[in-house]
Formats: structure tokens, sequence, C-alpha cells
């Protein structure tokens, strides 16, 4: 038994399905059958009950359940405490964003905060990844604090500390010769006619987009999906698609060929600062986390 194998367990536990569960843990389906089946096989007993695509915990896997997530949160505690034992003297803050840096100002931001800042030698160490990933190490610990859009985050508030840095207004983008772009404001029956391209799945942007389309009943199919919002507005310079983005995304100074169009029925999205409720924190990302909350929105 590894330690793994019981956080696979976990993740079935919580998602319902092995092919969730092996998305959420970035192995493949079948690696993850394998290691259960070896943890079954080493327990003596089948911990699920496997009915076509969905698994049930069975009355010994609901039991062991309890002592695999005591395992697993002890297992966290520990890292978390020698990692505040080891970084205690440490000047690095270790910052994950979506790819927006350079939209919202957040170089600006730190820029300020590193001027202002009592002590030499901060070290920021920040990078860009899709919010998934970023996600991903903010939980295994690689990243302290995140930057991220928490529009489908259920369980925020039970699980992090957050501030709110931008509530992003989406906007419709067109080529400026698109017939939509002198409109006043367009409305989602207005944008019918015309292909879509959008954001990939890998941004919160893209479900944000489908589901105001779905909430109208309109079926929207995207003709082009791409990772990063300015090759979206490069695919648009040249086209008559049209897309909708966060305003704080657009610069049309990039795009002199774009314009932008108001939604008659608004579309947001929060864009927010988060570190886990539980995650200690080095003194320097402290009073990095304690600036945000003095400068961000409330």
């Amino acid at each position: 038994m590894n330690l793994n194998q019981l956080k696979y367990f976990l993740a079935i536990v919580k998602t319902g399905s092995f092919s969730n569960a092996a998305d959420d843990m970035y192995i493949s389906q079948s690696s993850m059958s394998k290691q259960i089946k070896a943890l079954e096989t080493e327990l003596g007993v089948d911990l699920f009950k496997r009915e076509h695509s969905k698994v049930y915990l069975t009355e010994i896997g609901s039991e062991f359940a309890k002592y695999a997530e005591q395992t697993v949160k002890q297992h966290n505690d520990m890292l978390l405490y020698l990692d505040e034992f080891a970084t205690k003297k440490s000047n690095t803050i270790r910052f994950g964003s979506i790819p927006v840096v350079s939209s919202y100002g957040i170089s600006g931001q730190i820029a300020e905060f590193t001027t202002h800042y009592p002590y030499t030698n901060v070290v920021i160490d920040l990078h860009e990844n899709s919010q998934q990933e970023i996600m991903k190490e903010l939980y295994d610990g690689i990243i302290d604090i995140a930057l991220v859009r928490t529009d489908y985050m259920d369980d925020l508030d039970d699980v992090f500390d957050r501030i709110l840095y931008k509530k992003d207004t989406f906007v419709l983008v067109c080529n400026k010769t698109h017939p939509l772009c002198n409109k006043a404001a367009v409305y989602p029956q207005d944008l019918i006619p015309y292909p879509i391209s959008l954001l990939d799945t890998s941004s919160v942007v893209n479900p944000i987009v489908m589901q105001a389309f779905e909430t109208h009943g309109i079926k929207k199919k995207a003709k082009c999906l791409t990772t990063r919002h300015k090759i979206l507005m490069e695919i648009l310079q040249n086209s008559h698609d049209i897309t909708l983005l966060p305003l704080s995304l657009v610069d049309l100074s990039l795009f002199p060929y774009l314009c932008t169009v108001p939604l008659a029925e608004e579309l947001t999205s929060d864009v927010a600062i988060i570190k886990l409720k539980k995650r200690r924190l080095n003194k320097i990302t402290k009073d990095f986390w304690n600036y945000w909350q003095k400068n961000s929105l409330k």
C-alpha cells in the first residue's frame, strides 16, 4: 500500500467514477484501475461495487475511506509543517496565475510591493498556467497563492481564503467590418447567425460563455478553440468570427482592427487571489497576502 493508492482511492470516492478521478489525478484510467486493483488485492477486500460506468463503496470500503482520509491528512499536515520549518527564513513568494498577468496589471502590483517592502532580496517565483494546472499546483504545495477565476468553485469559502481582485464584465469582440460592430449592445439571440471562436475548456471563460447560451436555449458550437486570448484576437483580426471575452483581456491598441460591443445582459467573472486555509506561509508571503488585502477590491 502506498500514499498514491490512497489518493487515487479518495479521488474515486469524491468523483464517483474512475474516469473522472483519473482526470483529476492526471493519470490514465487504466493506470488508476491497476493501482486500485493492487490495493484491493493487498487488503483482500473489494472496496468498490462496479456497475457500468459508476462505482459505489462497499461496506468495508466506507470504513476504509475514513482511515484513508486520516492518513492522507496526516501526511499533508506533516509536509506543511516541514515546509514551514524549511522555509521560515525564505525570501521567496511562490505565486501561480492563470494567463492574465499582463492584462490585469499584476506585474505593476508586484513591483510596488517589492519597492516598499522593508527587506531586501525579495524573490517572486511567478508563473502562468491553465486554471486546472494552477489549482493542482496549489493543492500539491508547489505554489502558496494563486490568481484564478472562482466562478465554478463551489467549495471556495470552505477550503480557501480569497481576496477578490477584479469582477470582469464580458463584451462581444469582433472585426470592425463585422455587422455587429456598430450596435449599441447585443443580445444572445443576435449572435446566433455568426461563427464563434472561444478560449478552450482549460479556461473558465469557456463554460461561462457556453452556459450563457444554454440559459437562452441557444445551441452554439465553437468554430475554433485556443488556449490564449491574444491568439484568439489574432484570429478575429483576420476573420468574421466573433467571441465573448472579459473586457480586461481585450487590448485594442494591440489589435486595432477589432472592436468591442457591450452585452445587453450582463455577464461577469470573478478573479481572485486564493490560498488554502490550512497552508502555512513564510513571513514574506504573509506580508504579500496582507498587501493584496489592503490594495484590492473588497
